[in-house]
């Protein structure tokens, strides 16, 4: 009798002990017994205080289902990232500060023990969100370089999937890395921009709900791989010399590479202008065919290179790029001394952006260059009045313009016609009007 009781009370034991065990170590969701529903009470607390912006008292019950059932669902580590950026930031201890952040990194860690294998929410995904909060958030890595293999892991597995700032993190902590060490990631920073280039041209294509936020990471991958340095012209052309050959007949490439020497200013490339020609063919775009219209100017093929730059205007929707190509046709028809095209063509560019100078910069010198009197040497001086009219007009508009302006117009003052040489000539007035003819067709004020 008496060993059947100790049987029956090591039974009670043992059910007492199985209902009273956490979910981390049986492995279930909630735990067993009094701990489960301990559990269960501090997933609805830590919820609803969450709900009601409590973040502190929220954080409380959220650490104790952490710890005790941490595999009860996947919000409880999304809620936990907001909870404890909330504690760092609130922090006034730096050290507490420190602490929280490792608590941040640690949750994103137990989130992939427990649910790295979601299907929608994989241990790729997870890892990028990791490491964005690792940018955003690290005390004591300035070049972020811990956050590069997640940023990448995230990427290789998600390719066009990746969100938008994993993308936008990776170039940027791959730039910050290649400044701080040029020799150690130069292969991999142009290797790696040409490979998050294909996946964002990938992206965008889909048109998805997002995609300005994936414009927006192309665009900065864009302006930091050239402010780098890495993007000068030798460099791109050993880079896409091969890669221009291979995606003749993939225009997204190819208006990318197009884009990117126009940025680094290598318009004078083969290789730019290869991939001018092959994008022209596909589609024509304002890119492209000023593309081609460099490369004609390079070969002196400058009525070509008219056509092609008119045909940009009229394909490129933006003014100041208008503004290039209508500038750029005026100094073709200006070396060509074609003048009054030229003047078309610089006033046209004009219109497109009223705050430049250099169009009336380059009116000034053909001014001056033009031989409007060829036989009376006192009139022929007035297309200098004419010349300074418009260097005084670019000074006045555009301040990146004035230092050139007030240099020529220092120059050209010192063939203003003298006192004495408008004394002899009766239709020259000090003060009143003057018409400098022929096909500058100027009305200027005759002074000396």
């Amino acid at each position: 009798m008496k060993a059947k009781l100790i049987f029956i009370g090591l039974v009670v034991l043992s059910v007492f002990t199985v209902n009273a065990q956490k979910g981390v170590d049986t492995g279930t969701r909630y735990g067993l017994g009094e701990d489960s529903i301990r559990c269960l009470e501090n997933i609805s607390l830590y919820q609803n205080y969450y709900h009601i912006k409590d973040y502190n008292t929220s954080f409380q019950h959220w650490r104790v289902v952490y710890t005790e059932c941490p595999a009860s669902s996947r919000d409880l580590y999304r809620i936990g990232s907001i909870l404890l950026v909330w504690q760092m930031q609130n922090a006034q201890d730096v050290d507490k500060q420190k602490d929280y952040f490792r608590q941040l990194m640690e949750n994103y860690d137990q989130r992939i023990k427990y649910f790295g294998n979601d299907a929608r929410f994989p241990e790729s995904w997870v890892r990028g969100r990791q490491a964005i909060d690792y940018i955003n958030y690290c005390p004591e890595d300035p070049l972020r370089e811990k956050a590069l293999p997640w940023l990448k892991y995230s990427i290789d597995e998600r390719q066009a999937d990746a969100d938008a700032d994993v993308i936008d993190g990776y170039m940027r902590v791959l730039d910050g890395l290649y400044r701080s060490d040029n020799e150690k990631y130069r292969d991999m920073y142009m290797t790696e921009y040409l490979r998050v280039g294909k996946i964002l041209d990938t992206r965008i294509a889909r048109a998805c709900k997002f995609v300005d936020n994936y414009k927006l990471a192309q665009n900065n991958a864009n302006a930091l791989f050239i402010a780098s340095g890495i993007a000068n012209c030798t460099t791109l052309e050993s880079v896409f010399a091969s890669k221009v050959q291979e995606s003749k007949s993939d225009i997204e490439s190819l208006n990318t590479i197009i884009s990117l020497f126009q940025s680094a200013k290598c318009t004078e490339s083969e290789v730019y202008f290869d991939a001018s020609s092959f994008a022209h063919v596909i589609n024509p775009t304002a890119q492209s065919a000023a593309g081609i219209a460099y490369q004609s100017v390079k070969k002196e093929d400058f009525l070509k290179a008219v056509d092609y730059f008119e045909e940009a205007t009229k394909l490129e929707k933006v003014d100041s790029v208008k503004y290039d190509y209508q500038y750029a046709i005026a100094a073709i028809y200006a070396q060509m001394k074609r003048y009054t095209q030229a003047r078309t063509h610089a006033l046209r560019a004009a219109t497109y952006n009223p705050k430049k100078g250099e169009p009336y910069i380059l009116l000034a010198m053909m001014y001056a260059d033009s031989n409007i009197f060829p036989d009376d040497k006192i009139l022929q001086k007035t297309v200098y009045w004419a010349a300074v009219d418009k260097l005084e007009r670019a000074r006045s508009i555009d301040p990146s313009s004035r230092e050139r302006a007030q240099q020529l117009i220092n120059t050209y003052r010192q063939y203003f016609p003298t006192k004495e040489e408008i004394f002899f000539k009766p239709e020259l007035r000090v003060g009143e009007s003057f018409v400098v003819g022929g096909w500058i067709n100027e009305t200027v004020i005759c002074r000396e």
